[in-house]
């Protein structure tokens, strides 16, 4: 899927205009809570002409309002050609996401476009959020990914974004993403601080070794950091090579630098080789 999600206010000419240049595998036009509520219609307005610049270049993704009207006024707007996906704020529950997929399934008909093109990706922010995660994952076809919103959940707590609250959240997200088939973009570590990489890199790194795949940015000094953490090694991407090729003779199980190799290991293999293209 994405290593890097860029987010990018969408009244913010300054930053659309740049944002495929960015290097993000994907952008996030935020109609959220970069936006004022006053400006919330200007917002949506101005989405189609973002989408339609920006598509050409790097993957397009919306974020929409959690509140029901705010929500349902969003995917009237954001519904288009070329969005890949839609990020649901504070999504609580498997309820939610299936009330979505239902509206966005209602557009996608009316406008004519394929029906399911476009993805979902369930932001989890609150306790029941990431207790719900495993029904949350399995909740709809659309369904593409996880993750952890930090800020939210540390104050959902009651206290501050630190590793002993966010790594077992983390991984509840993950492997709830996992299980389901999903990708997880989990960096459990406040990005707020948008200069401090050093951080940002050992959470990721951290993040990538129990099976996440990605994260977001909200400064593009941070996209450099998530897409070399969650690429693969050139010594991952060598020895996946080498395990391929050694996999074409057929045989289900071989030595391989005197370590027995075998169908998870040929799967992992795969999937470092897929993702590095």
């Amino acid at each position: 899927m994405w290593r890097s999600l860029l987010f990018i206010p969408v009244l913010e000419e300054r930053f659309v205009a740049k944002a495929a240049k960015r290097g993000a595998d994907a952008v996030i036009l935020d109609l959220e809570a970069s936006i004022a509520e006053a400006d919330k219609p200007n917002a949506r307005a101005a989405l189609p002409d973002a989408v339609a610049r920006l598509a050409p270049h790097v993957d397009v993704t919306v974020r929409i309002n959690p509140t029901w009207l705010p929500a349902i006024r969003d995917l009237e707007a954001c519904v288009l050609p070329r969005v890949s996906a839609l990020h649901m704020a504070l999504c609580e529950s498997a309820e939610q996401v299936r009330a979505v997929d239902g509206i966005v399934t209602e557009l996608e008909r009316e406008r004519g476009l394929p029906e399911g093109g476009i993805a979902l990706i369930a932001m989890l922010e609150s306790p029941a959020a990431v207790l719900n995660a495993p029904d949350i994952a399995r909740s709809s076809p659309r369904m593409a990914a996880l993750t952890l919103g930090v800020e939210d959940y540390a104050t959902a707590m009651g206290t501050e974004p630190s590793d002993a609250l966010l790594q077992p959240a983390g991984y509840q997200v993950i492997q709830a993403a996992r299980s389901a088939g999903l990708d997880a973009l989990v960096v459990p570590a406040s990005i707020a601080d948008f200069r401090d990489l050093d951080s940002m890199a050992s959470a990721a790194q951290a993040a990538r070794a129990l099976g996440s795949t990605g994260g977001y940015a909200v400064h593009p000094g941070q996209v450099a950091v998530l897409n070399r953490c969650f690429a693969p090694t050139p010594e991952e991407l060598h020895w996946a090579e080498r395990v391929v090729a050694a996999s074409a003779s057929g045989d289900a199980v071989f030595k391989l630098d005197g370590k027995m190799i075998d169908k998870p290991l040929i799967e992992r293999a795969k999937r470092q080789l897929q993702a590095s293209r």
